[in-house]
């Protein structure tokens, strides 16, 4: 679990970068909310493998 976090906040923090380099509207919510949603599924899976 505690690599998964590692890989899914990688994931997270790079489509938010990229997403402020987009230029169309859709395409930045869409990668915004991708990112957003990686992030929380970091910090679950995070907490998964701390509390055993």
């Amino acid at each position: 679990m505690k690599t998964l976090a590692i890989i899914l906040y990688i994931i997270g923090s790079g489509l938010l970068i990229a997403s402020c380099f987009t230029t169309g509207v859709a395409l930045t919510w869409w990668l915004g909310g991708f990112a957003v949603a990686s992030l929380i599924a970091g910090c679950i899976c995070q907490y998964n493998s701390r509390s055993r």
